[in-house]
C-alpha cells in the first residue's frame, strides 16, 4: 500500500509542477515580446567609403516599363489564367456564364493592369512575369478609381 500511495504523491507532485508550468509559459512569453527597448544599443556599423562598382539605376513611374518588352503573354490555357477565367477578348465573354462580368469591363481599365490603357500588352499584378491583353478579362477586375 505504501509503494502505491508514494506512486500517487509522485504523480500529484509531477502534475502540479506540469500544470504550474503550463500557466506560467504564456506570462513568460508574453513579457518577452513586452516590445520594451534593449538596455545596451546595437553596436553601429563601421562606416565605409567604398562605392558600388555599378550606379543602380533609378526607377520611376515614367522609366518603369508599360510594354511588355520580353515579357511573355499570358496564354489562357495557363493554370491560373483558366481558374481566374481570363480571356483576350473581354467582347466574347457570355454574361450568363460570367455573372461577375459588366460591359465595358477590360484589362486595361482595371486597377491591377500595370501598363497604360493604350497599350495592347502590359503587365499585370495577379498574373507575375507575363502580360495580359487590354481587350483581356478575369474574374479578379476591380475598377481603376477615379
Amino acid at each position: 500500500m505504501s509503494k502505491d500511495r508514494k506512486i500517487t504523491e509522485q504523480r500529484r507532485r509531477f502534475l502540479k509542477l506540469v500544470g504550474g508550468g503550463a500557466v506560467l509559459m504564456p506570462i513568460m512569453g508574453l513579457s518577452a515580446c513586452s516590445g520594451g527597448e534593449d538596455k545596451a544599443p546595437a553596436a553601429a556599423a563601421p562606416k565605409t567609403d567604398a562605392k558600388p562598382a555599378m550606379d543602380a539605376p533609378k526607377v520611376t513611374e515614367e522609366a518603369a516599363p508599360t510594354k511588355p518588352s520580353g515579357m511573355p503573354q499570358i496564354s489562357e490555357d495557363n493554370a491560373l489564367a483558366k481558374s481566374l477565367n481570363y480571356v483576350h477578348d473581354a467582347a466574347s465573354i457570355d454574361g450568363a456564364k460570367q455573372p461577375l462580368f459588366k460591359a465595358g469591363q477590360a484589362c486595361s481599365n482595371c486597377a491591377l493592369y500595370l501598363g497604360k490603357a493604350s497599350d495592347e500588352w502590359a503587365g499585370c499584378s495577379i498574373f507575375p512575369g507575363k502580360a495580359v491583353k487590354g481587350t483581356g478579362w478575369c474574374t479578379v477586375y476591380a475598377p481603376k478609381p477615379g
